[in-house]
């Protein structure tokens, strides 16, 4: 049994791998990468801001993955994906919110900082709850196990997959380029963090209209 739950890992680690290096990693420009660009951050700050988006989403597909096995059936069809794009978009406007007024002073109070981590979490969190092709797989294999115990482990390893490639790139590439075109925009913070909230508001009215699907 151990050996087959360790070769099921390895499956959903691959396949998350996969996913994440293709569509999952181009739905994070226009949410990740925005917040990313408009906040004045160090290459360290903007790997952990990454990090704090991608453990969202590693939260929701290690609940997904869980409550399947838990419940011996895939979720998929028991989700409403009109109140999880809901949820996304919520947390999309709430991080716009957030944004605009980090432009509005100068600076930003250890509160806010605060506020925006929490954020990143929620986007990647409310992300992850919209179970695409290969994670619905990997809810069908937790529910056929019929353990909770054993869905966390197969969510879990799926998500780890899933998130190497972004964080290389976001968390990695974007913080050194980030840096190079930030410095050429010193002085432009605000505009920069304002025009960062208005693309995520835009983002999170089209999703919760249904007019776009990320």
């Amino acid at each position: 049994m151990v050996e087959v739950l360790l070769s099921s890992m390895l499956a959903t680690f691959i396949i998350g791998l996969s996913f994440g290096a293709g569509a999952c990693m181009f739905t994070c420009i226009p949410t990740l990468g925005v917040m990313l660009l408009s906040q004045d951050l160090g290459a360290k700050e903007t790997s952990l801001q990454t990090w704090r988006f991608n453990a969202g989403r590693m939260g929701a597909y290690a609940l997904l993955a869980t409550v399947s096995g838990l419940v011996g059936a895939s979720l998929v069809g028991l989700l409403d994906m009109s109140h999880a794009n809901l949820i996304f978009a919520a947390m999309l406007l709430f991080s716009a919110v957030l944004l605009w007024r980090k432009g509005r002073v100068a600076g930003c109070s250890s509160r806010k900082k605060k506020q925006i981590r929490a954020g990143l979490f929620g986007i990647g969190f409310a992300m992850g709850l919209r179970p695409c092709a290969p994670l619905a797989g990997v809810m069908a294999a937790a529910a056929a196990t019929g353990s909770g115990a054993y869905g966390l482990l197969l969510g879990l390893s799926f998500g780890a997959g899933a998130i190497v490639v972004p964080q290389l790139v976001f968390g990695y590439g974007l913080g050194r380029a980030g840096g190079e075109i930030r410095s050429q925009l010193r002085g432009r913070q605000q505009q920069l963090s304002r025009v960062g909230a208005s693309v995520l508001a835009f983002v999170g009215i089209s999703v919760g209209m249904g007019w776009l699907s990320l």
